[in-house]
C-alpha cells in the first residue's frame, strides 16, 4: 500500500489559512481580494485532501484536480472584477 506523501503536510496549511480569515476583517478592496483568494486556497486544500482518500483512479483524480484548478481561477478573477470595479 503507497503511503500518502502529505499524510499530514495538508493540516499545518489549512490552520494558517484559517487563521489569515481570522486576522484579515479590514474591509478595503484589496484585503476583501486576498480574503477571497485564501478562502478558495483553503477550499481548494481541503477538497484536494478528500479526493486523494476517495478517488483510487490517478487519472481521474488528476483531471479532477485540473478542473477543479481551472474552476478556482475563474471564481478568483469574477471575484476580483466584482470588488475593483
Amino acid at each position: 500500500m503507497k503511503a500518502h506523501k502529505e499524510t499530514l503536510g495538508h493540516w499545518p496549511l489549512q490552520i494558517i489559512s484559517a487563521a489569515f480569515f481570522v486576522m484579515i476583517f479590514i474591509a478595503n478592496a484589496s484585503t476583501l481580494i486576498l480574503l477571497n483568494i485564501l478562502l478558495l486556497w483553503h477550499i481548494h486544500v481541503g477538497i484536494e485532501e478528500i479526493l486523494t482518500d476517495h478517488v483510487h483512479h490517478e487519472v481521474t483524480r488528476n483531471l479532477i484536480f485540473i478542473f477543479l484548478r481551472i474552476f478556482f481561477l475563474i471564481i478568483i478573477k469574477y471575484a476580483f472584477v466584482f470588488f475593483v470595479f
